[in-house]
């Protein structure tokens, strides 16, 4: 069956193909062929090596998918069902070994008039979604950790306001403000918080270390809503464009 619908669509080359069950295991990916009951009609040689077995008789399809996946694979089949056309989605396909590997599954209506016969594609994503899932574990790791810091990590436009465009979590215990209340607002400014005896130094100082391109070390009294000042520590370091102008100004800033 499959190799008169595949032959069918070749008939276009000068050159016959005889055999073509030859051309799908010449494929780098698993290939499948399911009918209405998922059952595997037809399965290339990559499939073969890469589930790690033969498949025994009438296995379905389902039995390889992983549990809490199989609700997107019925969605998959849904999709085709449908429309009559190709689906694609991520899903976890179980090895022989135990293993788990993450695949990105197409499905294909193999005649435009009806859902079944399907094929079935596979590519294995695995590699990218483990750098994924491992990339996205250290971004939650290190947010945890700046969370948790007693201290400002902040970036900020470079104007007397020090008007800022990211700040931690840190600025509560160090400010009593929260940081949608300082960020990006008109009506208050980080740079209100500094005394007004350090502001004009803190602003001297810092544009010095920029025109220089060098990192900057202050030390000032900075104001909490409780109504006192404390003196706090302020290292940080100008953001450059390629041209050389300066985009922001990034720091940390701990109580002294």
């Amino acid at each position: 069956m499959l190799s008169k619908v595949i032959k069918s669509t070749l008939n276009g080359f000068k050159k016959p193909f005889n055999n073509v069950e030859k051309i799908l295991d010449s494929i780098a990916d698993p290939v499948l062929v399911l009918d209405d009951r998922f059952t595997l009609r037809y399965m290339n040689l990559c499939w073969r090596d890469f589930i790690g077995f033969h498949h025994k008789k009438h296995i379905t399809f389902n039995d390889y998918i992983h549990p809490d996946d199989k609700h997107k694979w019925f969605d998959l089949v849904r999709e085709v069902d449908r429309d009559k056309k190709s689906s694609r989605s991520v899903l976890r396909i179980l090895m022989r070994s135990q293993e788990i590997r993450w695949c990105e599954v197409r499905l294909q209506s193999l005649y435009s008039t009806q859902t079944y016969p399907i094929s079935v594609t596979l590519n294995d994503v695995t590699s990218k979604i483990q750098k994924s899932a491992v990339s996205k574990a250290n971004i939650r790791n290190l947010s945890g950790l700046v969370s948790r810091m007693p201290a400002i990590l902040y970036r900020s436009r470079n104007n007397i306001s020090w008007s800022m465009e990211y700040i931690s979590d840190g600025c509560k215990e160090l400010t009593g403000y929260l940081p949608e209340q300082l960020i990006n607002q008109t009506q208050l400014s980080f740079g209100d918080l500094i005394h007004p005896e350090d502001s004009k130094k803190v602003w001297n100082q810092v544009q010095v270390a920029i025109h220089q391109h060098k990192c900057f070390e202050l030390k000032y009294r900075l104001f909490h809503t409780d109504g006192h000042y404390q003196e706090v520590v302020e290292k940080g370091q100008g953001v450059y464009s390629s041209t050389g102008s300066v985009l922001s100004v990034e720091g940390i800033i701990i109580r002294f």
